[in-house]
């Protein structure tokens, strides 16, 4: 390490080689004979540089007169980015001045590091830029060797939250929710998203209806007005405050939880009828069992049942069978659980076919020995009628909304959780590119 006798003397080859190094391109950071040494910096060896910032004399940033002399050096220890997994720090003299009119010190500043602060700005933007993966705020901090703190410091300080436009809204909107963070008003967060380009339009941490309403109401009537056709799930609650705050948008409900109504309903009336088995009977029991094992045959679709090709089934004795030997075998244990899968896998064929008349008709006519509780489940669609004909109509789904639920979970869960849902929605925004570093 340089004293600081000698740090005045500039070595020119040194001094070239270390700023190339060190990519500093202020000519006023000179470097010393003797500038680079190891030394121990809370208490891990660590790779030091050692320089001077200086320039001649301003006028005082206080009074404004020129009556400022140098005054000294004061030294500061700023961290740079590690090299080889090891510390790396600029120990850089800065000139003080002084003020004989206002008596008012400063000290020389420099791009190459912010006024008061002890990380470089080439570390902060590493880190910045290391926030747009999916990798923890922790490993970021064990990566440059600073606290997680830090690395929240950067987050607050380097990205701008995106500027709500009240007289913009997306024609075409999904809509849906994730479970958000502990410190999150309601149970579940809000987001919603742009039918036409997939890309995530706002975050919101509440999904009641009264939060909504307030939000969307920002937003100008000629914007909400401008909405045509919003996607969403089964619950009421959307369905009520689309109505409120967007007059002439269509409502169409995901295709998939139709499908998964239906799914669910005789996933049900599968486990209803292995229920009413006996446990008793020996032969009951392997039924049951065969009821429970190739649970997914027996939800599969149709078309997709293999007639032709033999497979062991270790239920069956180990015999060779096709899969819809099964399938049949499976059907006649019950005559309730067999009425209900001809329903199904009718609703199933309507609705991959687009028929909503022929959908809504099979509905309307279902057989009256059908059993109350799947009835119920299906009847169930007839309160979303016009919603799923328009999500037969119309090509929009929650398919690109599902994909960033997706990447919100693996955020989370690479990250272990977040503690408050600001970091969480500002990783959620950063990783989709939707803030710009400022």
């Amino acid at each position: 390490m340089s004293s600081i006798k000698n740090i005045k003397y500039k070595d020119n080859c040194l001094d070239k080689t270390i700023k190339q190094i060190l990519n500093i391109h202020d000519s006023n950071i000179t470097f010393p004979k003797d500038a680079v040494s190891k030394e121990k910096v809370h208490d891990r060896m660590a790779t030091v540089f050692t320089g001077r910032l200086s320039y001649p004399s301003p006028r005082c940033e206080c009074c404004g007169y020129d009556s400022v002399i140098h005054h000294g050096y004061k030294d500061s220890w700023i961290q740079l980015l590690p090299y080889q997994e090891v510390s790396t720090y600029l120990h850089l003299y800065k000139q003080r001045f002084y003020c004989k009119q206002c008596h008012h010190t400063f000290s020389a500043k420099t791009y190459y590091v912010a006024e008061n602060c002890y990380l470089s700005q080439a570390l902060k933007f590493a880190i910045a830029v290391d926030l747009k993966k999916k990798i923890s705020m922790k490993d970021i901090a064990q990566r440059y060797l600073v606290s997680a703190k830090t690395v929240e410091r950067v987050l607050d300080s380097f990205f701008e939250e995106p500027r709500l436009k009240p007289n913009y809204l997306p024609k075409h909107l999904l809509i849906d929710e994730f479970k958000g963070t502990k410190d999150c008003q309601g149970a579940m967060c809000f987001i919603l998203s742009d039918a036409d380009t997939g890309k995530i339009f706002d975050i919101l941490e509440d999904r009641r209806s009264f939060k909504l309403i307030a939000y969307f109401m920002r937003f100008t009537y000629h914007a909400r007005k401008n909405v045509s056709h919003v996607v969403m799930d089964m619950n009421a609650g959307y369905d009520s405050v689309t109505k409120v705050v967007f007059p002439n948008a269509r409502i169409s409900i995901d295709r998939f939880h139709v499908i998964q109504q239906l799914n669910r309903a005789f996933n049900k009336q599968r486990i209803k009828t292995m229920n009413h088995l006996k446990k008793s009977d020996p032969q009951a029991m392997k039924k049951y069992r065969k009821l429970k094992k190739y649970w997914r045959t027996i939800l599969k679709k149709n078309r997709k049942i293999n007639y032709s090709s033999l497979k062991q089934y270790p239920l069956f004795q180990r015999k060779y069978l096709t899969e819809s030997e099964v399938l049949d075998y499976l059907l006649s244990i019950d005559e309730h659980l067999r009425t209900s899968y001809d329903v199904y896998q009718n609703l199933l064929d309507a609705f991959d076919a687009k028929d909503y008349k022929d959908f809504y008709e099979r509905i309307d006519h279902l057989p009256p020995m059908l059993d109350p509780a799947f009835k119920k489940a299906i009847l169930y669609l007839n309160k979303h009628k016009q919603a799923i004909i328009n999500a037969l109509k119309y090509p929009y789904s929650n398919g690109k909304l599902e994909g960033k639920n997706n990447l919100i979970k693996v955020i989370k869960r690479v990250a272990f959780g977040f503690r408050t849902f600001h970091h969480l929605r500002m990783r959620i925004l950063i990783q989709q590119n939707l803030c710009d570093i400022i």
